[in-house]
């Protein structure tokens, strides 16, 4: 868990940065030549697979826990939350659907 505090950023570093950015103009057709063959010839692609193993897709699962606020994400709380709704709506259903008979 982090806490609150962030560093501010150097506003020198902005500064050289801004003018590094506004300073470049693009890609030329050369280097876009060079970009394709060496794309074409590594074929990164091919190996851009994501985890297969178990042991991997867990490791994946956990990126991002170390900055999370709580035991919990956003994401689980949610879930939670949409499972509790799910239960509640069930319940009325059942309560309306005694009432009927």
């Amino acid at each position: 868990m982090v806490s609150g505090k962030t560093a501010a950023p150097n506003p020198k570093r902005v500064a050289a940065g801004k003018r590094n950015r506004a300073l470049w103009k693009g890609l030329s057709e050369e280097g876009r030549r060079r970009l394709r063959e060496s794309a074409l010839r590594h074929k990164p692609w091919q190996f851009a697979t994501g985890p297969r193993t178990p042991q991997g897709k867990a490791r994946c699962a956990q990126n991002g826990k170390k900055r999370q606020r709580g035991p919990k994400s956003v994401r689980q709380l949610r879930a939670q939350a949409a499972e509790i709704r799910a239960l509640v709506w069930q319940l009325q259903e059942c309560c309306l659907a005694a009432q009927r008979t």
